[in-house]
């Protein structure tokens, strides 16, 4: 991973173990060290730093890293696009790179920010936006290479080499998203989101859900995105709500 070039990005920085990328990119940020797109990888974090400050689970063998994004327009949305990259990614990278016949319906993307494989977690994004330096970032961390997880996680998550008995290649999987990243980014940036494969994969459309927010709780059946990356959400009362923030604690 530390030779890991890629046209779209102009600076890489890798680390074999880092406390959290998301908060060495912002420290390279804040103090003017890098410039441009970069990217901050490790092989192993120690604080990895999942939604809502939550510990993430992020051992040897996985990916894990931020991408540190300048000068793109402030949008909503940004999380679900970059789900639908690494989405498409893997699904590429299984069936081109490793030649596996998979079961393309089992991976799914969760609104807002998760991959998930069935009823498992494999993958976590975060992303926020730096106000005073123009800068997205993009933290992600996939369980590719991952053999076992502690107790507390371990109904809820799974790796890519359990589910493909095989070990990925973490550097040409990475090599995968953002070929795809900055192939879609325009088309997303002109309002070009793409609901129908969103839609297509999507965990959650069609069931019923309970979406917890900073304010309450909301339960209805799950309807989709709209054009900027919002849930749309059918209430009990019949109205169509879209929710721009929010963790869903539990569908069926």
């Amino acid at each position: 991973m530390k030779d890991f070039k890629h046209p779209f990005l102009d600076k890489i920085y890798y680390n074999k173990v880092l406390h959290s990328t998301n908060k060495k990119a912002q420290q390279l940020i804040r103090n003017g060290t890098s410039a441009g797109n970069f990217l901050v990888s490790c092989n192993q974090q120690t604080g990895g730093i999942g939604r809502k400050d939550n510990y993430w689970y992020s051992p040897a063998g996985g990916l894990w890293f931020t991408a540190a994004l300048y000068g793109l327009p402030l949008k909503s949305g940004f999380t679900i696009f970059t789900g639908i990259c690494i989405h498409k990614a893997i699904l590429e990278h299984i069936k081109k790179d490793l030649k596996i016949e998979f079961e393309t319906a089992d991976l799914k993307i969760k609104w807002p920010n998760d991959i998930y494989w069935k009823n498992w977690k494999i993958c976590g994004i975060l992303s926020h936006y730096l106000e005073n330096w123009k800068y997205h970032l993009i933290g992600i961390g996939i369980n590719t290479n991952i053999i076992a997880f502690p107790d507390y996680i371990n109904n809820t998550a799974t790796s890519l080499q359990n589910i493909l008995k095989r070990e990925l290649n973490n550097e040409l999987l990475l090599k995968r998203i953002f070929d795809h990243f900055s192939q879609d980014l325009p088309g997303f940036l002109d309002n070009e989101f793409d609901l129908d494969y969103y839609l297509k994969n999507s965990l959650l459309s069609g069931k019923e859900i309970i979406l917890e927010t900073d304010f309450a709780e909301y339960s209805g059946l799950a309807q989709g995105i709209n054009k900027q990356g919002a849930l749309l959400l059918k209430l009990p009362s019949g109205m169509i709500q879209p929710f721009y923030a929010g963790t869903v604690i539990s569908w069926k």
